[in-house]
Formats: C-alpha cells, structure tokens, sequence
C-alpha cells in the first residue's frame, strides 16, 4: 500500500470528508474551506483520497495563536492502518511551523483513545455536537 499524505485542495477531500463525518449533508463547501489560512491534508492512494485533515487558526480558551482540527476522517476501509496518524502528524506540522502553542478540536468520543495515543488531552465533559448530535470531547494538543 503505497499512501501519499501531502498538502490537498478542499475539492480533492470533500467528498471522503462528507461520506465519512456527514454522509447525508448536501456536497458543498464549508466555511472553513473558503478562508485562505485553511489548509487542508489529505492521504491518497493512488489519486483516490483515503484520509484528510483540515487545520486553521482559530482561538482557544484566550490562547489567540491556536489552531483547530476539523474533519478528520479515515475511509472505513483503511482504518487501523496507520493513515489516520500519518495524516494527524501532517495536520499538526501545520501549526507547529507557525509556531502555534497549541491545537484543539471536537473530537468525537469513539475516536478519543485515537486521538489519546497520538497526544491529545480530552478537556472537561462530554457533549453533543453536529448534525447528528454524536458525543463529542473538547480535545487539545500542546505543540
């Protein structure tokens, strides 16, 4: 399995980040997909994307330099694989390079021994977010 994790357009991801995360959400392009200091990850077999990321400044609990992670999302498929912690790796070089002191996220509670392995801390209780209403923990990483 030859994986290519580089620096993607939201176009190349979108759709494995929607079936994935949000399977009955309409195919467009989110708010943070247009803001020019998005950017966006992704892991390709081939030219087909099998994993993604998406990083962008945005405060944190009066830390204005933060970074925060949105759909992360690993094709069924190719999970367990290690494709999820190559593109995690990729995302959080992002914000290292931009000297952030650190990155958060909504981390759903199903993927938060993930998220624990890789160095995210769960913060404070568990809540319901999105669409769907899944349980979700406020996660973050120091950089």
């Amino acid at each position: 399995m030859a994986i290519e994790v580089r620096r993607a357009s939201a176009d190349e991801i979108r759709e494995l980040r929607l079936s994935v995360l949000r399977p009955s959400a309409p195919r467009e392009p989110s708010a943070y997909d247009r803001d020019p200091a998005t950017v966006h990850i992704g892991a390709f077999e081939d030219t087909r994307a099998i994993g993604c990321a998406t990083v962008f400044p945005e405060a944190y609990d009066g830390e204005p330099n933060a970074w925060r992670l949105r759909g992360m999302a690993v094709e069924a498929s190719y999970r367990g694989k290690g494709v999820g912690r190559l593109v995690l790796e990729a995302a959080t070089a992002v914000p290292q390079e931009a000297g952030a002191p650190l990155m958060w996220a909504n981390g759903r509670t199903t993927a938060l021994a993930f998220y624990e392995r890789l160095g995210w801390t769960s913060v404070g209780e568990e809540f319901t977010y999105g669409p769907a209403d899944l349980p979700h923990y406020v996660i973050i990483r120091r950089l």
